[in-house]
């Protein structure tokens, strides 16, 4: 399902398959919260491809899960 988005001038459209704006995560410890996601912002535009790599632990699953 793809957005549009118009500009301030409304002159162009910027179509989204996906979007995901300022996203933050955290998740409760003993020291109070771990925060393993901070302010994440992505756009994928219909028909790219797109690969989320990192080492283990990074956040990449939780990002996807959100």
């Amino acid at each position: 399902m793809a957005t549009a988005l118009i500009n301030a001038e409304n002159t162009t459209a910027v179509r989204s398959a996906v979007r995901i704006e300022h996203v933050s995560k955290s998740f409760p410890d003993q020291a109070g919260s771990q925060l393993v996601l901070d302010d994440i912002s992505l756009d994928v535009a219909p028909g790219e491809f797109v690969t989320i790599l990192g080492a283990s632990g990074c956040g990449k699953s939780t990002l996807l899960n959100l």
